[in-house]
């Protein structure tokens, strides 16, 4: 059917995987955090600020894959790398900027 191959059901797709994979990725990253005992349950309220950060990374996989021309699972296995590196590298990001404009670290 025609309808299927229109582009906004394309990118709908793309996202919907995108933003799964990358789920993935984050959700392996937090049982690997509590296997390790940096998080002590999966709902905490640190889990509330790691969602932006999925929502930005979803978007940095959209952008690299793009960037990059993947498809398929190249650019799933992408997303995932996102979500796992994600939240976690944001932050670290963040707080190091945050230091920085503090005066704290050189």
């Amino acid at each position: 059917m025609p309808w299927r191959n229109t582009g906004w059901l394309q990118e709908a797709l793309l996202a919907v995987t995108l933003a799964g994979a990358v789920f993935m990725g984050f959700i392996a990253k937090i049982a690997a955090e509590i296997k390790s005992g940096e998080r002590d349950k999966f709902f905490t309220k640190r889990l509330l600020l790691d969602v932006p950060a999925l929502i930005v990374m979803c978007v940095i996989a959209a952008g690299l894959n793009i960037w990059f021309g993947l498809d398929g699972w190249p650019s799933t296995s992408v997303a995932v790398v996102c979500g796992w590196a994600g939240p976690r590298s944001i932050d670290v990001m963040i707080m190091a900027f945050a230091d920085r404009v503090r005066g704290g670290k050189p």
